[in-house]
């Protein structure tokens, strides 16, 4: 409960400084319809060649082009206020220096202490892009709530990323893997059946982007399977385990910004 308490005063306190600026959110909200106007655009001149691109139906891409959205959303609006910066500003600068003096846990305070408020407008055009894709078929409950869950360890699985390319910089403090991953973060867009066999198995296993949007589309209009759900709780805990894991690892070769 303490850290939901400072996670809500976080967002509340980041929530004051963004409405101070509201001119930007029009420009915000500009952007991100572009941005998804854009992706939807590429589904469907696809689909103006074929019936399906790589198993996967017009509806069931668009379906897994709003989700993905969504946890654009969340990334932009949680994880890269935090984490995007911290090889620079974390370790170099000494803010984590602070964080350790800190009356609660430092993985918090580096990963979920502040938020972009306004970044959630793409989350909200995504659960439009879902709501619109699935309006034809609605699915049932159990889908529904297969999606939420499977959104949940989305969100967890890139959290975890995020800590864990964070992390590095506790033994290479000036490797910055920001544009890496941003770069390889757009390769979820897709349903990852389209990619060729050894980059499928190294957005599953190794950048489990699999999990963060490909898969909760396709419980929301398939029928979801529970050892596939429960195989990607296990790889959310497994995450968060490995991320923190990590952190405390680096914590201990950590000895401040000015040694």
């Amino acid at each position: 409960m303490k850290l939901l308490r400072l996670f809500a005063a976080g967002f509340s306190m980041s929530l004051r400084r963004t409405m101070t600026f509201r001119t930007n959110l029009f420009f915000d909200v500009a952007l991100a319809a572009a941005g998804l106007a854009t992706a939807l655009g590429t589904v469907l001149l696809v689909f103006t060649r074929t019936d399906r691109l790589a198993g996967w139906t017009r509806t069931e891409v668009i379906v897994l082009v709003g989700t993905f959205q969504i946890l654009t959303g969340i990334k932009a609006t949680f994880i890269d206020p935090n984490l995007a910066w911290f090889p620079v500003r974390g370790i170099r600068e000494g803010t984590l220096d602070t964080y350790l003096m800190q009356p609660a846990p430092s993985l918090f305070l580096a990963s979920l202490s502040t938020a972009a408020p306004l970044a959630l407008v793409e989350t909200a055009l995504g659960a439009g892009v879902v709501a619109v894709g699935v309006s034809g078929d609605p699915p049932g409950p159990v889908g529904v709530l297969a999606w939420l869950l499977l959104l949940a360890v989305g969100a967890v699985v890139t959290w975890a990323l995020g800590v864990l390319l964070a992390c590095l910089a506790f033994w290479a403090p000036r490797l910055e893997l920001e544009v890496f991953y941003g770069a390889a973060w757009q390769l979820g867009r897709y349903p990852t059946d389209v990619y060729r066999r050894p980059l499928r198995l190294v957005l599953t296993y190794v950048l489990p982007l699999t999990l963060i949007a490909t898969l909760p589309a396709s419980v929301l209009l398939r029928d979801p399977d529970p050892a596939v759900i429960a195989g990607a709780v296990a790889a959310a805990a497994f995450a968060w385990a490995l991320a923190t894991g990590l952190w405390r690892w680096g914590l201990r070769r950590y000895t401040g910004a000015t040694s």
